[in-house]
């Protein structure tokens, strides 16, 4: 795996500047819908022990939070640009990356559950607690560059845990179903879209582990998932601002 961690600096800094600009597109969209108020409030609510619900407590602004989620892919790839040319280590850009995908990770799954119908204070942390959780242990994967054997532990923790918030939105969502109050069509389908981004990430970041896949081709691919999943929250953003697109 040596031989792969070796990247140019020029070509790696321009896919970290083309992966930034791309990046802001996206943050800039959706946060033009948060500006003009099209963008839906998901609610937050809370059930005390004694049995009386506070009820809703707090909304989220699903573009505003969205734009953030996109906002850290834009900031880490632009701070890799500008270090780029002095970096020899490839595997340590890989580790700001995975830190990145973390926190994106978690904040992501916190708006799909509300989607959804999660709405409980408690789950929606625990939801993002979950999976943020599972993949920063990429990060301690990624660290054991030189024993694939020990690095095969934090990856099997980490997709164990990443599937628990997944199984708490696939219970909301078939409960919905059944009672005959389902989640829009275009939440049910970009849910599925982004289950297969989080899945594609975690397949790359193992064969790069396993060192199938090369350093730089594991950023590209890295940086497009982290792409594709802003695109999606974009066409959620924009899809639910529509009267339509809920009915």
């Amino acid at each position: 795996m040596s031989s792969n961690l070796t990247v140019s600096p020029t070509s790696a800094r321009t896919v970290h500047a083309v992966s930034t600009a791309a990046h802001l597109v996206v943050a800039i969209a959706l946060g033009a819908l948060a500006v003009a108020q099209a963008s839906i409030l998901l609610p937050i609510t809370l059930s005390v022990p004694a049995g009386a619900a506070i009820g809703t407590f707090a909304r989220v602004d699903f573009a505003a939070a969205a734009a953030i989620v996109v906002l850290i892919g834009a900031a880490v790839h632009a701070a890799l640009a500008l270090t780029a040319a002095g970096e020899s280590d490839a595997v340590r850009p890989r580790l700001l990356q995975l830190v990145a995908f973390a926190q994106a990770s978690g904040i992501t799954l916190f708006l799909v559950a509300q989607l959804n119908g999660v709405t409980e204070a408690g789950a929606l942390i625990l939801v993002y607690a979950f999976g943020g959780g599972a993949a920063g242990l990429l990060w301690l994967q990624a660290r054991e560059t030189g024993d694939r054997l020990q690095a095969r532990w934090p990856f099997s923790f980490g997709a164990g845990l990443a599937v628990v918030p997944w199984g708490i939105v696939a219970l909301y969502q078939v409960v919905a179903l059944i009672a005959g109050a389902p989640p829009a069509p275009i939440v049910r389908v970009l849910t599925v879209v982004v289950l297969l981004i989080a899945v594609l990430a975690w397949w790359v970041e193992r064969r790069w582990q396993l060192g199938l896949t090369p350093v730089p081709r594991a950023a590209l691919l890295h940086s497009a998932l982290s792409l594709a999943n802003g695109i999606a929250l974009l066409v959620l953003a924009a899809g639910l601002a529509r009267p339509s697109a809920i009915l």
